[in-house]
């Protein structure tokens, strides 16, 4: 009996050992789980003629960019510059159908902005760019990142519940 016992432990044990050098299984104890992917964003481009652009004193420059009908939980926006803003102050508000929120407020050295946008329907992005005393920003470009639309779903084989079912 102890000698199938031990075998029986043996084989046990060197299938636990192939499990963990081939990567199957994982002990770390201490592991941090991982993100999941993120999906795949189409981009969009908004047409400048629908851009309105907007020159408000002491050095401050407003942009409404209106974003696509009918587009729903877009992940961001961005906007890019012809030059670097050299760290001008950077606002950005959305307004929806029931939003009114602050996505952004901060300091960009660069030429573009990425305005990351609340969950929900979104119709337009207000970006306020204060460039106090630095030439005044032209914009070169705004996209909008968001999922793809729904597609649906092809028609597969009938369930087994269904009339025409042939079980």
């Amino acid at each position: 009996m102890r000698p199938a016992v031990l075998a029986g432990g043996v084989i046990i044990g060197l299938a636990w050992v192939i499990a963990i050098v081939h990567g199957r299984l994982r002990l770390d104890p201490f592991a941090r789980g991982r993100a999941a992917p993120h999906a795949r964003l189409v981009a969009t481009t908004i047409e400048p003629d629908q851009i309105t652009t907007s020159a408000a004193p002491f050095g401050v420059v407003g942009y409404h960019l209106p974003l696509p009908a009918g587009l729903s939980d877009a992940d961001s926006v961005e906007v890019r510059f012809r030059d670097a803003l050299d760290g001008a102050k950077v606002d950005a508000e959305a307004t929806g159908p029931r939003s009114h929120a602050r996505l952004l407020r901060k300091r960009v050295g660069g030429d573009t902005v990425t305005v990351p946008l609340a969950p929900g329907r979104i119709d337009a992005v207000d970006l306020r760019v204060r460039h106090g005393l630095r030439p005044p920003p032209i914009l070169r470009a705004a996209v909008v990142f968001a999922p793809p639309p729904a597609t649906p779903a092809a028609a597969g084989p009938p369930l087994a519940a269904s009339p025409r079912s042939t079980r």
